[in-house]
């Protein structure tokens, strides 16, 4: 590889940019991207693939999200009107250099992979946390510039990091996984963009801990006496005890009613964040009429099987 600026009275024809993203809020704390820009006859082909870490074994499964979109312009226009060709080493190596010693506690590392003449070229942009917080960051001219083409991609994209969601509690069924049979998705599965970060983990090993299935929560009636239910409605487990990471049991005592409904559900001291949740499904449930006049109890098991627990509530 060769990182030597070469002027070019030409835009490159492809780009290949990673940008890895990160917070010191979250989970997730971290995104990692690839995108690909190919000129064509009818504009710029643009492929994105976004890896996403586990931030949370139980909230937040890590995810894989490609997209790929046809933008009706020239290389030239996407750029900005600057070739990334022409940017003078010095001028890079002192945007680097700025905050040398300064704590980062958000931010993104952005590199550019492109053909200058005939040499590859690797220019790399760190976007700090006063550049994207800041009122006044005063950030450097080529610093700026990658911004304003990283935010012209993410109009097209949609969402990137930093617009994901912090928190999500919702009970899909498995992981948020997107990989159409594209290009950019085998060289993802194959380990070509291994090396474009300096993750914890191959990108390729994210990706593939992304298409594993989930370990979703489950309520199980772990006890009904002395009648049993003839139809029975589970509890939804709770989000705030998802996020919490709180499992256990709660036991809830009712009086069952000559048309075999319930009423009057009531609860201990045990299991609180479930007891909400517990009665709505209880009082959905019915039992034969032989129970007519019952005082019944149940026992519900709440259990998360992402490997994380607290001490019930």
């Amino acid at each position: 590889m060769l990182n030597a600026q070469q002027s070019s009275s030409s835009f490159p024809a492809k780009i290949l940019i990673a940008r890895h993203t990160f917070f010191d809020f979250g989970p997730p704390f971290n995104f990692y991207e690839v995108i690909t820009v190919d000129s064509t006859s009818n504009g710029l082909s643009v492929e994105r693939v976004l890896v996403t870490p586990a931030g949370d074994a139980c909230t937040q499964p890590p995810s894989v999200e490609v997209k790929t979109a046809i933008i009706s312009s020239t290389m030239r226009d996407l750029l900005k009107g600057k070739n990334p060709c022409d940017i003078p080493d010095k001028d890079l190596r002192k945007e680097s250099k700025r905050c040398k010693h300064c704590l980062v506690f958000s931010g993104a590392d952005i590199t550019m992979q492109m053909s200058c003449g005939a040499s590859e070229r690797k220019i790399r942009m760190d976007v700090l946390d006063r550049d994207m917080f800041a009122q006044t960051p005063n950030t450097p001219e080529h610093t700026s510039w990658t911004m304003a083409v990283m935010s012209a991609l993410n109009g097209v994209f949609g969402p990137g990091g930093l617009d994901k969601p912090m928190f999500t509690l919702s009970d899909a069924k498995q992981a948020s996984v997107h990989t159409p049979e594209l290009d950019i998705s085998q060289k993802l599965r194959s380990g070509q963009f291994d090396g474009l970060f300096r993750s914890e983990k191959p990108l390729s090993e994210l990706a593939l801990e992304a298409e594993k299935p989930l370990h979703l929560p489950t309520v199980v009636l772990a006890d009904s006496s002395p009648a049993v239910p003839i139809t029975m409605e589970l509890p939804t487990y709770p989000p705030i005890a998802k996020f919490a990471h709180v499992e256990g049991e709660v036991s809830v005592n009712f009086d069952v009613t000559a048309d075999g409904q319930t009423k009057n559900p009531s609860f201990g001291d045990d299991g609180k964040l479930f007891q909400k949740a517990t009665a709505v499904a209880v009082e959905k449930w019915t039992f034969p009429k032989t129970a007519d006049g019952h005082k019944e109890n149940a026992t519900l098991l709440f259990k998360l099987n992402c490997g994380l627990s607290a001490t019930p509530r």
